[in-house]
């Protein structure tokens, strides 16, 4: 499955599934990318920490174009999230990796500057935008209307009501999967796109 800039992507899974060792392998393979990573898990070789939203551009501009949010400030909160997420909006041709959004939307929430990015930021500035969550009951709306490509881990016995409705062909073979399998069910929506069961995922040679 190919994962463009243009896109928006969701990482859909329950903990300790597989995700975050996607996610970084899906880093080893980007070239240009900033990665928001609450729980300081990404990092892989060649990339650097860039410790504030004004920073990002002078790395940018500098040729240093893998970087990895380490907020000097603390945790990354929603409000910081949002300063990160508008420096990253400035940009052109790169992906954007939010890890564990569900930490700042919830089903009928969604912050302003995710809004914004999804709808016009994405395919006007040829940004990727990748996100992982637990479940798709942790994607707003306004965010499950625009993705693009769905990367599906295990995810146990009940649907809430999202994954319930959603018009993913072969969607149930994901409540099959063994979380430790690390296998994930992949879907591009576009017009006759088709599910598949991938992996195991591949493990990057500085995480074995």
């Amino acid at each position: 499955m190919n994962i463009d800039i243009g896109e928006v992507t969701a990482v859909i899974g329950q903990k300790n599934s597989g995700k975050s060792v996607l996610t970084e392998y899906l880093l080893t393979q980007m070239d240009r990318f900033i990665a928001l990573d609450p729980n300081y898990e990404h990092g892989p070789p060649g990339a650097s920490a860039v410790k504030s939203p004004e920073g990002v551009w002078r790395h940018w501009m500098e040729g240093d174009q893998r970087l990895v949010a380490r907020d000097s400030r603390g945790a990354l909160t929603e409000e910081r999230m949002d300063e990160w997420v508008r420096a990253v909006c400035q940009l052109q041709e790169a992906y954007l990796l939010l890890d564990e959004m569900h930490n700042y939307t919830k089903a009928t929430y969604c912050p302003t500057v995710l809004k914004k990015l999804v709808k016009y930021v994405v395919s006007h500035q040829n940004i990727g935008f990748v996100f992982g969550v637990h479940l798709a009951s942790d994607i707003p709306s306004d965010i499950w209307s625009q993705i693009d490509n769905f990367i599906i881990f295990s995810y146990g016995d009940k649907w809430d009501s999202k994954m319930q409705d959603a018009s993913i062909p072969d969607k149930r073979v994901v409540q099959e999967l063994d979380p430790s399998s690390y296998q994930f069910l992949t879907y591009k929506d576009q017009l006759g796109g088709e599910s598949k069961v991938r992996g195991p995922v591949p493990i990057p040679d500085h995480l074995s």
